[in-house]
């Protein structure tokens, strides 16, 4: 192996003409970028990064206000997270950045933030994602689920960008780090960053109460404390948005759960089941339509009155992936998610049954509605 001495510059730039989602930088290793969904290596074969290499491009990238903080959790956690900014041909662009250790080994995994705020419509979300957004008076929390690249983090900009549009509006962010930057906003929208503005999520939770915000984002369902923070603001008239990782929304209401003691999930079943106003799931595909490289998949939850004993009774708790299927006000399944992109020709059925929870209903789905 030949040891390479890279250039940030040099990743940003070819990221940005490939359109690559990621970038990763790992001691020992050749640079990959994600393009598509897929890992792409970088360089000669054996033109690997070294760990001196990656701790210049780290300390490059660290903001300076942070660069004590960060690396004091690193220290300690072995991992951290951070956002960084770099002009490329006079235009700024922008990485959310976590640094972590595998097998004692220093690794970067940078992925792009996008500065213009996406639309549902770009995002191709299907209609009741807007539908939901669409009364600006609701409260209640709406959780968006999805594993790690599943589009969690565009999906929350595009739910605060949609209901920033209206003036009378006061949006609080609670994020680590800010990703996306509402520049342009007709509400007022304050983001507020770990390390930067607060120092830990219990302290900005307890205040986020009094900044008199009309529409909470909380980037991160982390905890018990988390989970009991969203249900307080919600009962004091509150709209509450956050992301959870989870797979699908049977499993992201389990999750929440499974934040408390046994003892404690009557009662949280009971606050979501008047507080929870939907959980919206989802996953990145791989496009086959020219010019479109991913479209997302989703699972949508809403909890209408004639559902929430579904939530509130740990006997029928075991039903709501079945109530999701019945497709009752917009509701819908992955596979039947999976089975809408097959008939509209973004994906064929081999590929949707890899990514799908459940390929044997997925099949007779298709058979059923003739999309196949």
């Amino acid at each position: 192996m030949t040891a390479q001495t890279y250039k940030l510059e040099d990743f940003v730039t070819v990221s940005i003409k490939h359109d690559a989602s990621d970038i990763h930088l790992s001691s020992g290793k050749n640079p990959h970028i994600r393009i598509k969904g897929k890992l792409r290596s970088l360089g000669k074969e054996d033109a690997v990064l070294t760990e001196e290499n990656i701790r210049q491009i780290m300390e490059a990238t660290l903001p300076a206000s942070q660069k004590d903080r960060c690396m004091k959790l690193f220290t300690e956690t072995g991992s951290v997270d951070y956002s960084f900014e770099i002009p490329i041909g006079g235009q700024p662009i922008r990485y959310r950045i976590q640094a972590y250790r595998a097998l004692g080994r220093l690794s970067l995994a940078m992925r792009r933030i996008h500065y213009v705020i996406p639309t549902f419509e770009q995002l191709n979300l299907p209609p009741i994602y807007q539908k939901v957004m669409d009364n600006p008076e609701q409260k209640g929390i709406i959780i968006v689920g999805g594993e790690t690249g599943s589009g969690k983090s565009s999906t929350l900009a595009a739910m605060v960008g949609h209901l920033a549009r209206r003036p009378d509006k006061h949006v609080v962010t609670i994020e680590d780090p800010v990703e996306f930057v509402f520049r342009n906003a007709k509400a007022l929208v304050h983001q507020r960053e770990l390390g930067v503005d607060f120092p830990n999520y219990s302290e900005a939770l307890r205040a986020v109460l009094r900044e008199d915000p009309n529409i909470i984002m909380i980037g991160e369902m982390r905890d018990a404390e988390t989970v009991h923070a969203a249900i307080k603001a919600a009962e004091t008239g509150h709209l509450v948005l956050t992301s959870l990782h989870t797979a699908t929304a049977a499993w992201t209401f389990s999750r929440i759960l499974n934040f408390f003691k046994e003892a404690e999930h009557d009662a949280v079943r009971l606050n979501l089941s008047y507080n929870l106003l939907a959980i919206m799931n989802q996953m990145l595909l791989p496009s086959e339509h020219e010019g479109l490289s991913r479209i997302p998949a989703t699972e949508v939850f809403i909890n209408i009155p004639s559902v929430r004993q579904y939530l509130r009774e740990k006997e029928k708790e075991s039903q709501l992936a079945d109530v999701i299927k019945e497709g009752y006000e917009g509701m819908h399944s992955f596979n039947m998610s999976l089975a809408r992109l097959i008939a509209e020709g973004h994906i064929g059925i081999p590929q949707a049954k890899a990514y799908s929870h459940n390929p044997q209903e997925l099949e007779m789905l298709v058979k059923i509605t003739g999309t196949g």
